[in-house]
């Protein structure tokens, strides 16, 4: 998820840094960026899976005869009068923080930093301006500048970008198209494409045919300090803790037994009590993928020691539960400290190296993994495993693109030379006629995933679209999709010849072309109700074990629970399937082409619209209102499988919804 406003103020003072070739650093000798390490590992080929022998029923379609807009449990959507602050299209801040403004932030503190001005005095004006600005409380800006300032400030020394470039990598789309040769990279992809065989579904009885369940968690965000009746409504970025500080604009929110739909994230009962209910529930699980971002939101007080904790518990949990079932993690951006910084293999300096996170995991995850996944775990936090004979599934540290990954700025040339690894595991996968699952933490289309890791990932599942069946992430906390389309000229040109007659005709239908829909990535709903979300747990039904299966995700179902009932009168949480995609939308399938009719229709069906809202939300009562702009915003999102190219792919939204 995104990072508290001092951040932003924190990236004004140090972007000053990067005009300045002087500026001291602390590596005597420029950076070594070679990475020896040989991804042509051969990939894991015995299968992790036993042949399920579960006798899984796929949801009940049902006949559309009530409102849509009435929930699961009968009663009648309601919405806070708030009105949502939608992002702009390509703003990876969400307008916080503008590329004038990181500007103007650089030439105010210019002439302090051409002065010599030493780490500990730019602490101090930091601080200062911070709690001045009420931008935070003492305490919050004191610990930011210490937890990331020994990381960023190097990072920005040794990076000897401009301002405007520096502001373009982090900030995304919204500085503008921004040259920056050094940041411009390709991976190698092999030239010929296979023919694609379009799976067939209408007729087919599905129901003869075998089914993996599968369970898919994210964003648990377990909080130990979660403390019951402590502010929930706080100064501090995560409340619900006995030292937060009461909001002095609102009245006192309390933190409840299960949660706050507040600031805050999960108790350790919230967790536990939904492991419990999965198990009792979904005892014929075959499978779970857990897609990252266990330790809490206070980035500003958070240690090596303090996550790895986290992530110790975090896995007992899971591990006490479910002691048979298989586990397949993959690796959040909260996982490092300081958050969202992942330094590639080249960084050897053990102060900024991320060794010490992959050893924990590597030792952790040893419980669920083949030995022969120690190899790229160590490296960079990467897997590929053999689920069935003819199915694999490949974990991506997705970090790597992370735009608030410090050392990216100075090197963020493919990164562990993970793209590469991926381009090799899947044309092996190809050779062997074997499908492939992608999962990961931050989607490849996410506002803060870097411009050319996102593009070069397009590219890769464009190139291997008959491999990949189906991508999982997390990281938004919302329940929602991302769709890639194809990029060949020939789409290109086609878009352009349609916009153009959209513009002579005034006919806003002619602008729905945008490539032919390729692949999809399920974002999963996060168990953290930080904020607004009532937490939540996504099912998924795959194509199972049978000459020809094309291990496509079949349906998916959210479930949820009402943390508001849940915390009135020591009531226990009752869990609740929210929905099936199949019948909340009417889709036929879960194609790629499904999902993007789901987008168009969406656009002009406001009552479809606002289903997918509250599904959106997981029907939270907290939800704020939706106008225009926000639904512009979340049907962008769902188009924007490729990062910072909102503009390009959301151009009919522009035109088709009136904000």
């Amino acid at each position: 998820m995104g990072l508290p406003n001092c951040l932003f103020l924190f990236l004004l003072f140090l972007l000053c840094l990067t005009d300045i070739e002087t500026a001291p650093t602390e590596f005597d000798q420029p950076l070594n960026f070679e990475d020896g390490w040989n991804y042509e590992i051969q990939p894991n080929s015995v299968p992790l899976l036993s042949n399920s022998e579960k006798d899984h029923r796929l949801p009940i379609i049902y006949t559309y005869a009530e409102d849509l807009n009435i929930d699961a449990l009968g009663k009648e959507n309601s919405t806070t009068g708030i009105p949502r602050t939608a992002k702009k299209i390509g703003d990876v801040i969400k307008s916080k923080v503008s590329c004038n403004v990181c500007t103007l932030g650089v030439s105010l503190l210019l002439k302090e930093v051409l002065a010599g001005a030493t780490f500990e005095t730019i602490k101090t004006k930091f601080v200062a301006l911070c709690v001045s600005f009420k931008i935070e409380t003492e305490l919050v800006c004191t610990g930011f500048f210490d937890v990331f300032g020994p990381e960023v400030v190097p990072a920005f020394n040794a990076s000897h970008l401009e301002a405007k470039h520096a502001c373009s990598l982090i900030f995304g789309e919204t500085c503008g198209d921004v040259e920056i040769p050094l940041h411009e990279w390709r991976v190698n992809l092999p030239d010929t494409k296979p023919r694609l065989t379009l799976t067939e579904y209408k007729g087919k009885p599905r129901e003869k045919y075998p089914v993996f369940k599968v369970l898919h968690l994210s964003d648990t965000h377990l909080d130990p300090e979660y403390a019951v009746g402590s502010p929930a409504n706080c100064e501090e970025p995560i409340c619900c803790r006995n030292y937060s500080t009461p909001s002095a604009s609102r009245t006192t929110v309390t933190a409840g037994r299960w949660g706050s739909y507040d600031k805050c994230d999960s108790p350790r009962i919230l967790i536990e009590n939904m492991l419990q209910h999965i198990a009792l529930e979904h005892p014929d699980i075959d499978y779970i993928i857990w897609t990252g971002d266990l330790p809490p939101h206070d980035i500003w007080k958070q240690s090596k020691q303090s996550n790895i904790d986290i992530i110790k518990e975090s896995i007992r949990q899971m591990f006490e539960v479910f002691p048979e079932t298989p586990i397949f993690p993959a690796l959040g951006n909260h996982e490092s400290v300081p958050a969202g910084s992942f330094a590639p293999p080249w960084m050897k300096d053990e102060n900024h190296s991320i060794k010490w996170l992959y050893d924990t995991v590597a030792d952790q995850w040893r419980r669920w993994l083949p030995t022969t996944t120690s190899n790229t775990i160590l490296h960079g936090g990467f897997y590929s495993v053999l689920l069935r004979p003819g199915f694999r599934l490949i974990s991506l540290n997705t970090n790597y693109c992370h735009s608030l990954s410090w050392w990216l700025l100075v090197n963020s040339t493919d990164p562990a030379k993970e793209l590469q690894w991926l381009v090799y595991e899947l044309q092996e996968a190809e050779k062997n006629n074997e499908k492939v699952h992608l999962i990961g933490h931050i989607p490849p289309g996410s506002t803060d995933c870097m411009k050319a890791w996102s593009q070069n990932f397009y590219s890769i599942v464009e190139r291997f679209e008959a491999t990949i069946t189906a991508q999982f992430y997390g990281h938004s906390h919302a329940d929602e999709f991302e769709v890639f389309y194809e990029t060949t000229e020939y789409s290109k040109k086609k878009a352009r010849q349609l916009r153009l007659r959209a513009w002579k005709y005034k006919d806003k239908n002619l602008l729905k072309f945008t490539g032919r829909p390729t692949s999809v990535a399920y974002l999963g709903p996060s168990v953290t109700t930080y904020e607004n979300f009532n937490p939540a747990y996504r099912i998924y039904y795959i194509d199972g074990d049978y000459e020809q299966s094309s291990r496509d995700v079949l349906d998916h179902e959210t479930w949820t629970m009402d943390l508001a009932q849940a915390n009135e009168g020591g009531n226990e949480p009752a869990w609740y399937k929210l929905y099936s995609a199949k019948d909340a939308y009417r889709m036929n399938s879960l194609q790629p082409a499904e999902w993007n009719r789901l987008i168009e229709r969406m656009v002009d069906d406001s009552s479809l619209f606002e289903t997918f809202y509250r599904n959106y939300y997981r029907n939270s009562p907290t939800r704020p209102h939706c106008d225009s702009q926000c639904k512009l915003q979340i049907l962008c999102d769902l188009k924007s499988g490729r990062s910072q190219d909102r503009h390009h792919l959301c151009h009919d939204l522009e035109y088709s919804i009136d904000v």
